[in-house]
């Protein structure tokens, strides 16, 4: 297959008239550097030689790979298998370009002949689309999901089937809003390496779980260190070693419990940072992350680091009095650390220091 037609709002255009969509776009737009980036991806696309993605950088520097188009292929295949979709299915467009799940979303309407809608990925999605529009499938980060549930959650479940999320946990405070949602909403797990999601989880509905099911024939074990390795059969690298610690629940099915490099082994027992952080996300009104410090009788103990303006002595009694009636007390944080701004990846992920 060539990727050199795509329907956009209902025509079907060839390679020119994607083109000369997207330079429209970006020549209405306030800012057109989203656009000029999707007009670059398509532009990638069509060369048929595959696609350029860098990896995260959350855990080391981020390195450039290229994806074969064979893999998008598959990749775009093993979508459209879970979800059901089909040639003329309605899906909305609203992840930069510039990081691996906005591209593989453009790559994936080419490859299944889905009718694409394009929208700024900053600020609010709802203000973005007319509420007479209706999408089969949305792939969306979590933070756009919960704005557009606190803006107008009618409109999400009369406009959307089916949201794929990813590109980080989903907090406990945004699980809340998912009860009794009639749109299904999916957690994806997965990595740059992997052409994005291998496996899924269910956030709502009769389906609701708490581990993740591999997708297609892809399956699953553990290193050593308690870690996942994912086998792709569909991909042309066919194993992968991860970093994220998991409860093995057999080979096509885990439980996600946190980064290996990120696990603070306090006193004989083991922490994730990222399970609190589900809890806390919507307690405190700051950006934050929890991580090791050494401890002389704990061996270490649970550090919290806030991103604000304000003098620590100000903050940590309000934190700490949030934090405690939800927190087991040996997840107490027995350091805080104020920051005026903590670094964060290219995709907008904190850095722990």
């Amino acid at each position: 297959m060539r990727f050199d037609r795509l329907v956009i709002d209902g025509i079907e255009r060839d390679a020119a008239g994607i083109l000369g969509y997207l330079d429209e776009i970006a020549r209405h737009a306030e800012d057109p550097s989203w656009a000029e980036r999707l007009h670059g991806t398509a532009e990638e696309l069509m060369r048929n030689e595959g696609l350029v993605a860098t990896t995260s950088g959350t855990t080391g520097p981020p390195k450039r790979m290229l994806i074969p188009p064979a893999d998008l292929l598959a990749s775009a295949r093993l979508t459209a298998d879970a979800f059901d979709l089909r040639p003329g299915d309605r899906v909305l467009h609203c992840l930069p370009a510039e990081y691996v799940a906005g591209k593989v979303m453009l790559a994936r309407a080419f490859a299944l002949g889905l009718d694409m809608r394009f929208i700024d990925p900053r600020g609010g999605i709802l203000k973005r689309i007319a509420p007479h529009e209706r999408f089969r499938f949305a792939a969306m980060v979590p933070v756009q999901l919960h704005r557009a549930l606190e803006e107008d959650r009618a409109r999400v479940e009369q406009q959307f089937e089916t949201i794929l999320l990813g590109g980080g946990p989903v907090s406990d405070a945004l699980e809340e809003l998912l009860h009794g949602l009639r749109t299904r909403i999916v957690l994806g797990y997965g990595s740059t390496e992997m052409v994005t999601h291998v496996a899924l989880r269910d956030l709502n509905g009769e389906r609701a779980t708490h581990h993740f099911a591999a997708l297609g024939d892809c399956h699953f074990a553990r290193d050593p260190r308690g870690c996942l390795v994912a086998y792709t059969p569909h991909l042309s690298v066919g194993q992968h070693l991860t970093n994220d610690l998991v409860e093995l629940i057999d080979d096509t099915h885990f439980r996600w419990l946190g980064r290996y490099d990120h696990v603070i082994l306090s006193g004989g027992k083991k922490i994730y940072p990222e399970q609190i952080e589900a809890r806390t996300t919507g307690l405190l009104p700051y950006p934050h992350f929890f991580s090791p410090t050494p401890d002389e009788a704990l061996g270490q103990a649970v550090m919290l680091t806030i991103e604000s303006d304000r003098p620590k002595e100000e903050l940590v009694s309000e934190v700490m009095g949030l934090l405690m009636p939800h927190l087991h007390p040996h997840e107490w944080p027995r350091r805080v650390i104020v920051l005026p701004r903590i670094a964060r990846t290219a995709s907008g992920k904190l850095i722990r220091g």
